[in-house]
């Protein structure tokens, strides 16, 4: 090897500052925003999220349903892997093992969620083949079945690949001296793998225990540590502080990991003479071995087969007929190309870039004499360990404020720094078996180190190379948990619209953008695996000189492709957020029919490709509004009314409206009133006939211990209109039996506890439940669209809750400027397709058909503040405790 240069210590240090940037400070900023009282340092904060029930709650569910996750998929993944390298099975079979493995991989976890409920929910797939419900799907169970198809993956990877240095020759040797089957067994596979399953199972419990798109999806009433961080960071009443502790806690799983690891450590092998000898055939067992293989392989694959046939279908499971309609209203939306843009952007510049960095990385911990190069290992380590959110949440609080805020350039480092650990051992274990003289023979003829890099040792990684691309770009793709808190309007990404669509139960629209990820990373899997195979034949041994040095031609112009390519890449992300920087953007609570309304307004009065729309959970933007005041991302807001004055009194972030309007009822200056919603009871009748139920008349009656797990709600902390809801009972019951109230019904909505106003009306609709509270307006839509439903007034009354808009004090006067021009469109020009889908009348001269008035339409005694908000948001808390 060379001595020192100076260009390796360049490119080290380099590296070495990359992530002292971007993974040390972060972390140490998560750490002590964790311990930064009011006074000071202090373990406050710690001290009341430690004594939170909820909290201590959501650890416990996370231990059990990781611990158990761990151990079952350790077994199966040894099992796969077992019947790959110490069997011989029918060979068509091994290779729908290999392939079948990794197609989990190329689709996002939080789909896996709806994939389970399409398909073992009370109408999915595989629930109408065997006629029956098989299990409950929503809490343990259902996160214990995404748990261990997600996990199972990587961890038969990994004992896959230690299972390459297990010599079949002793299995041989060990039968000819009489061994029986379990003593063979334990001492020619089991012990020489113990640290490697030990290691599978540290790897399933830290991806279990730190997941967010699994319980997004499936966790109902089950809290877990992941969701608990999201909803104190995203809130409607955000709390730093308390997140930051929540992260900090979550590290400890890793931290225990990384102990665990160094001490099972010791019991891994590398045998570097492995026997090509071929395994004595044994029918039985490879038939066993073989056919638990295929079961297993297809139980995975057949979850995912509701993905390729709901979206195909009118309306699953009532018609079956097939359409391209879901397709079609998907791939017509102009936001479509926006999104899907930058899902590549950001994917193919983290491939390229993150592989620059892991290769060079691996280099000089490999191939160079350089002292404390074990940084690297060090690095690696840490980065497999740090969980996704946890990062994620380091990086807003280190770039909140700043210029870094909703770029692709974050993400992407937030993606390189998430998904190190693995290209950099791949890299590092291919150019540390490559030929130790190579640099110094180039440095005898005159090469500098980078050069002989550039010759000899670059060219015989290329397949290398493409594998680290491949897995970058794919978790790229995927990745929900690192970049939930760091997406913005302008740089959203096919995983988190998913998460957006998950917010109006939209389930063909999410399994059409699964099918378009799962596309995407098929292709360039194949595309790599492809090029791989080509390169291998390319390096065969030559006769001629001349075909050496075509090939050595070849791979220089592939790799001076890949850095213009990465180049490009950025460059274009970087110019396409400048030029979408000028556009207003938009931040709406509002659902559906809405926000369809306010596009159709913008639109038809010349403002299409002038705004950008962000669509986010009322608590979500709340939450957003509380925290970043005038820092907020958006120019134009459209947000429940109590939460505008929140905002306006703490904040002072909203400008008074320059225009007149003639709203019914006073309000501030800084906002008027865009619609209304108005909350009521919906039944699925053909449900409440299969279940003997009569109709409800109030919502005491779905109290009742025969409505047990057949009721829906919403739940306040997510969705105001989970607060119409409360407001109701505590009118009609008062506080303390309000509570008993609150506590009989939520222990009938079981795992039906919706994060958004439209959940509930999705779960009737579905015949997941017999009953829900929600909008009456889209319960009277069902009904009239000739869905079994009908809409009840409860007898506690119809409370409502206004929408307004509201223009945020920006220094960008024209951009000011055009953004109060379109709050007047919406007023103005909306509100006539809004009353349709939104029937209360707020401006003078509006009427409401008599079918969309309520029966009991009650306004709530105090004045709706976030203040009130958080009381019955913690005395809801508490009815579920």
């Amino acid at each position: 090897m060379y001595s020192v240069k100076k260009e390796m210590r360049i490119i080290y240090w380099m590296i070495v500052l990359l992530f002292a940037a971007f993974l040390l400070i972060p972390l140490i900023l998560l750490f002590i925003r964790a311990i930064q009282g009011e006074q000071g340092l202090s373990l406050q904060h710690f001290q009341a999220v430690i004594i939170d029930p909820a909290f201590g709650e959501a650890v416990w569910n996370s231990m059990k349903v990781s611990g158990l996750t761990a151990v079952i998929t350790t077994i199966i993944a040894f099992v796969l892997a077992y019947s790959v390298h110490c069997t011989k099975m029918f060979p068509p079979i091994q290779k729908i093992i290999r392939i079948g493995i990794l197609i989990p991989m190329l689709l996002p976890t939080i789909t896996y969620g709806f994939a389970i409920i399409y398909s073992f929910g009370k109408q999915g797939l595989l629930t109408k083949i065997f006629g029956t419900e098989l299990f409950h799907i929503y809490g343990f169970n259902g996160l214990l079945l995404g748990y261990v198809i997600y996990t199972i993956p990587p961890a038969f990877l990994l004992i896959n690949n230690a299972m390459m240095q297990v010599d079949k020759k002793y299995m041989i040797v060990s039968k000819l001296m009489g061994d029986g089957v379990l003593r063979s067994f334990n001492n020619t596979v089991l012990r020489p793998l113990i640290g490697t399953l030990g290691g599978a199972f540290v790897l399933s419990f830290i991806l279990s225990f730190t997941d967010f798109g699994i319980p997004a999806s499936l966790g109902g009433a089950y809290n877990v540590v992941a969701t608990q961080l999201y909803q104190v960071m995203l809130g409607s009443i955000p709390n730093f502080n308390h997140g930051a502790v929540i992260a900090v806690m979550m590290l400890l799983p890793s931290v225990i990991g990384i102990f665990l690891l160094s001490y099972l450590d010791k019991f891994n092998f590398h045998n570097d003479n492995v026997s090509d000898m071929e395994l004595l055939e044994n029918k039985k067992r490879d038939s066993i071995f073989g056919s638990l293989s295929a079961v297993i392989i297809a139980v995975m694959l057949s979850v995912f087969a509701v993905i390729f046939i709901a979206p195909f279908v009118n309306s699953y499971p009532y018609d079956m007929s097939f359409t391209w309609r879901h397709f079609q209203s998907v791939f017509e939306s102009s936001e479509l190309s926006f999104v899907y843009r930058n899902s590549l952007l950001i994917a193919a510049s983290t491939a390229l870039l993150g592989t620059v960095v892991a290769y060079f990385s691996a280099l000089l911990a490999a191939r160079t004499n350089m002292k404390h190069t074990n940084v690297l290992d060090i690095i690696s380590i840490i980065c497999n360990t740090v969980p996704g959110m946890v990062l994620g949440l380091s990086y807003l609080l280190l770039i909140n404020g700043s210029t870094l805020k909703g770029t692709f350039l974050i993400i992407i480092l937030c993606n390189i720094v998430h998904y190190f650990t693995t290209p950099y051992l791949m890299a590092k274990n291919t150019v540390s078996k490559m030929n130790p003289n190579w640099e110094i023979a180039g440095g005898l003829f005159g090469d500098a180190w980078l050069k002989t890099i550039w010759k000899v040792i670059l060219p015989n990684s290329m397949t290398t190379i493409i594998e680290m691309f491949s897995y970058y770009f794919i978790n790229s793709m995927v990745t929900i948990s690192g970049i939930i808190f760091l997406v913005s309007s302008q740089t959203v990404v096919l995983a988190s619209k998913i998460k957006e669509l998950q917010h109006f139960a939209k389930f063909n629209e999410i399994f059409v953008l699964s099918i378009l990820i799962f596309a995407t990373n098929l292709l360039v899997k194949l595309i790599c695996d492809y090029v791989q195979k080509h390169k291998k034949a390319s390096f065969a041994p030559k006769s001629k000189k001349s075909e050496g040095i075509n090939v050595m031609k070849a791979m220089k112009q592939a790799i001076l492709l890949l850095i213009t390519v990465s180049l490009i890449f950025v460059s274009v992300a970087c110019s396409n957020s400048t030029s979408a920087s000028e556009k207003v953007v938009i931040a709406t609570n509002g659902d559906e029919e809405a926000i369809t309304a306010i596009e159709n307004a913008l639109n038809e009065a010349g403002y299409e490709g002038k705004y950008q729309l962000q669509s986010l959970g009322t608590s979500e933007l709340g939450g957003k509004l509380m925290a970043e005041g005038k820092d907020i991302e958006a120019d134009l807001v459209t947000m429940s009314s109590y939460f505008l004055e929140s905002a306006q009194q703490q904040n002072d972030m909203f400008t008074d409206l320059t225009f007149d309007t003639k709203a019914i009822d006073e309000h501030p200056s800084f906002y008027s009133p865009i619609l209304a919603i108005t909350g009521a009871i919906f039944v699925n009748t053909e449900v409440l006939k299969e279940n003997g139920l009569k109709m409800p008349e109030s919502i005491m009656e779905l109290t009742s211990p025969e409505y047990k797990d057949l009721v829906s709600i919403p739940n306040i902390a997510d969705s105001s209109t989970g607060w119409l809801l409360v407001q109701a009972i505590l009118t009609e019951y008062g506080e303390e039996e309000g509570k008993e109230v609150l506590e009989k019904l939520i222990a009938n909505v079981g795992p039906h506890l919706e994060s958004s106003g439209s959940g509930p009306i999705k779960k009737v609709q579905a015949g997941e439940v017999a009953a829900g509270f929600g909008l009456r307006h889209q319960a009277v839509k069902a009904k009239e669209d000739g869905a079994p439903i009908d809409y009840i007034d409860p007898t506690e009354g119809n409370f409502s809750l206004t929408e307004s808009v509201a223009v945020v004090k920006k220094d960008d006067k024209e951009k000011t400027k055009l953004a109060m021009e379109m709050a007047e469109t919406i007023i103005s020009n909306a509100r006539q397709e809004l009353i349709t889908n939104y029937p209360v009348a707020l401006y003078e001269g509006e009427t409401v058909d008599d079918i969309n008035k309520p029966a009991h339409a009650k306004q709530y005694a105090e004045q709706l503040t976030v203040e009130l908000l958080e009381e019955h948001q913690q005395l809801f808390t508490k009815s579920k405790q």
